[in-house]
């Protein structure tokens, strides 16, 4: 696994206290998550207001579900804050509760999709929703947001942003970008300061403004970020997407889109680039089946099968099942060995009973639970008539199915 510098200096801690004869459990690292969008902010009278966006409710909405994906990652907690609950008190709220769970190789990410503006000493702040643009004392500036998470989490862990804003001061329509009214010059941009192990991943450089299009659905730097996270920006193959890894795919391709749509944007990553951001779901789901064959619960031939099954753009449901945890292995293996999961052969010593009624699952005219049962009935010997006479082949499968469905054979839910 890609070098985390704060699971390096927990070793280090370990080792000292066992050099003290204490005996002290590793504790294992906790990611934790803030997830904001804003599409639309507060007015106020006789104020400007900064213009409504298209996609950062909806950037933020499925940041959340990729980063709460368990084939992706395995965070503690994530906290979402959409429009108006993106308060700048109920940011400074969650961050603060957030970081005080962190230990010393946990880790924070914040996300945050909307607006973005330049200060009056060229600081890179976020909007909240209640921001007024004439007000910088109700933005939330980078590095304040730093400070918040170190004094909150007493120094321990580290944080990561990753910001789809724009902090260029410009009014484009289609930016997360606002000039600030009357100001006729812009302060030179300073580079962000960031502490320790922290990192901050930016859509934008700080002079170019971060798009929204429609033909991606979103921002074009959270589109390709998500493309990323979903495992094709594990460059190595190693199974984990390292937030470098992440960058540079994601770069390269909103390079490209924002260059043919003549509006340039180039993304860029400040801070160490070896944390792993998520794991590579093809990878590990390869991994999971390469397990079962080298516990000799499948055969090469359906390891094959189900690894180009898994390639493939549409997974069969119990394979995905099996995959998001919600079939143990045992389960899982039953099925393919009685050829339940479709373009799987049904290899080995398995009950040719058991098989047929695999088979009705493979062709989806049965559902996982009314398998179940069917199987225990066979397994256990108490197999109902109308299931013993559809095995012996004297039921048609068209009147056992009917039987079924309509509640008929006793024991097997409808």
């Amino acid at each position: 696994m890609p070098h985390n510098s704060s699971l390096f200096v927990t070793w280090l801690v370990g080792l000292g206290m066992l050099a003290l004869g204490v005996a002290q459990p590793m504790p294992k690292p906790e990611t934790y998550a803030l997830v904001i969008g804003i599409n639309n902010y507060r007015p106020y009278p006789d104020t400007p207001s900064l213009p409504p966006l298209s996609y950062a409710e909806s950037d933020a909405r499925k940041m959340a579900q990729a980063l709460r994906d368990p084939n992706k990652g395995q965070l503690s907690k994530v906290r979402v804050l959409l429009d108006t609950e993106a308060s700048k008190t109920a940011i400074e709220a969650e961050l603060r509760g957030l970081a005080r769970r962190m230990g010393i190789s946990d880790t924070l990410i914040v996300y945050y999709s909307g607006h973005g503006m330049p200060s009056r000493l060229g600081q890179a702040a976020l909007m909240p929703s209640d921001a007024k643009i004439n007000d910088e004392e109700t933005w939330l500036p980078l590095d304040w947001l730093q400070e918040l998470v170190r004094k909150a989490s007493q120094g321990k862990g580290r944080l990561i942003l990753i910001v789809d804003a724009c902090f260029s001061g410009q009014s484009l329509a289609g930016s997360r970008s606002f000039a600030m009214p009357g100001r006729k010059s812009f302060p030179k941009p300073q580079k962000p300061d960031l502490n320790g192990a922290n990192v901050l991943l930016a859509s934008s450089a700080d002079t170019q403004p971060s798009w929204e299009d429609a033909e991606v659905g979103g921002g074009i730097f959270t589109a390709y970020l998500l493309e990323a996270i979903s495992g094709k920006a594990d460059a190595n193959g190693d199974g984990y997407v390292t937030i470098g890894e992440a960058y540079r795919y994601a770069a390269v391709q909103v390079e490209a889109f924002s260059q043919r749509k003549g509006t340039p944007q180039t993304p860029q990553l400040y801070g160490p680039d070896d944390y792993t951001l998520a794991l590579n779901p093809l990878a590990v789901a390869k991994s999971r089946l390469a397990g079962l064959k080298l516990a000799g619960h499948i055969s090469g031939e359906q390891f094959d099968a189900l690894v180009e099954r898994v390639e493939g753009r549409v997974q069969p449901e119990d394979l995905l099942l099996y995959l998001s945890g919600n079939l143990t292995s045992g389960q899982f293996v039953s099925l393919v060995q009685a050829g339940a999961i479709p373009g799987v052969p049904p290899l080995g010593p398995v009950d040719a009973r058991l098989q047929k009624i695999g088979k009705l699952r493979r062709e989806g005219k049965i559902r996982l639970e009314q398998l179940w049962v069917l199987f225990r009935m066979i397994q256990t010997g108490k197999a109902a008539p109308d299931l013993s006479e559809y095995l012996a082949g004297r039921l048609p499968e068209v009147r056992f199915l009917q039987r079924l469905r309509a509640g008929a054979i006793q024991g097997v839910p409808r």
